[in-house]
């Protein structure tokens, strides 16, 4: 018995299927396997639009805090330059004033020393340039 099981196994190892059966069970299984239908195809289109959409609303979101961010700059900038203007405005007065005193100063210490010096030095000149003539 053991050895007809072992003639059998070695048979049944040499047969082979016949290309017509193992075609006819591809045939089958084929026509037994559902067929996609429009569903995956709608299901990944809409992913896609998604997907799409979102990319957009997140840039959209980006370049306008990115508009909003330079908006902020260019009037933080103005602020400066008002800022510096009116410090500018400011050492300038402060510079005139200084100059306005030293100026006032100057024409005091001009007419209270240098002038009478002056005017005794012409006035002793004129005297000895009459005497001189007078002699």
């Amino acid at each position: 018995m053991q050895e007809d099981l072992r003639e059998l196994t070695r048979a049944l190892r040499n047969e082979s299927c016949p290309r017509r059966v193992i075609d006819g069970a591809l045939r089958r299984i084929e026509a037994e396997r559902p067929q996609p239908g429009w569903l995956p195809y709608a299901i990944t289109g809409a992913l896609a639009a998604l997907v799409f959409v979102c990319g957009l609303l997140v840039w959209s979101r980006l370049e306008g805090g990115k508009a909003g961010r330079q908006r902020e700059m260019a009037e933080q900038q103005a602020h400066a330059r008002k800022q510096a203007a009116r410090q500018a405005e400011t050492a300038l007065g402060i510079i005139g004033t200084v100059l306005l005193d030293a100026g006032a100063h100057s024409e005091t210490v001009i007419s209270d020393r240098a002038i009478p010096p002056l005017r005794n030095g012409l006035e002793t000149a004129k005297n000895k340039i009459i005497r001189h003539t007078e002699l």
